[in-house]
């Protein structure tokens, strides 16, 4: 029963991550516009907006991840020996702890990194931000860990809920990688295309 409420309370935090990604994403995605992104952003960073939002992420990234800890501990304990049979191939998981680090680390260095960012020059930030190479590989490599991240779990969730289709899984990574991509679009652009 505790097991379920702590599967059901990451779940929920999953879910208002996931909105968060989308929002944010999607405003990302103004900046192929210099005057709509300035303008969303002064509006966004000008007021108690930023700051609630952040508050809220940190406190649902914190519950995330100390529930998922909890119940990779309860895991390990219940299985003694590994299962006989994988239908899929299976990474081995000190690759998967390494890689749930690794996009950890990477959330708090791309808060920390915008919370340094000079809001009244935030286009001309992000600008700079992603012409260097290391930057962009950086990000590259935690929306690549991302997607692995949000495809598994949301294909868990489905799974719980009895679905298992094909259909449901291409939706997932479908949606997985158009959340991704559009985040992927902005370094790749700056880095390649702009002067």
């Amino acid at each position: 029963m505790v097991l379920q409420l702590q599967k059901r309370t990451m779940a929920l935090a999953g879910v208002v991550m996931t909105a968060y990604l989308i929002f944010h994403m999607l405003s990302n995605l103004s900046f192929f516009s210099q005057n709509i992104f300035t303008q969303f952003y002064d509006i966004y960073n000008g007021g108690p907006i930023r700051w609630l939002v952040l508050l809220l992420m940190i406190a649902v990234i914190a519950i995330h991840v100390k529930i998922a800890v909890k119940i990779r501990k309860v895991n390990a304990k219940a299985r003694t020996i590994d299962y006989a049979q994988h239908d899929k191939f299976k990474i081995p998981a000190p690759l998967v702890t390494v890689s749930i680090i690794f996009l950890l680390s990477f959330i708090v260095i791309h808060i920390v990194q915008t919370l340094l960012f000079d809001t009244s020059q935030l286009y001309s930030e992000v600008t700079q931000l992603f012409q260097s190479e290391i930057m962009v590989l950086f990000y590259l490599a935690g929306l690549f860990v991302l997607t692995m991240h949000l495809q598994h779990s949301i294909a868990n969730v489905l799974q719980t809920l009895g679905k298992t289709s094909v259909i449901y899984h291409g939706l997932v990574w479908s949606g997985v990688l158009a959340l991704t991509g559009g985040f992927a679009l902005i370094p790749l652009y700056i880095y390649f295309v702009m002067p």
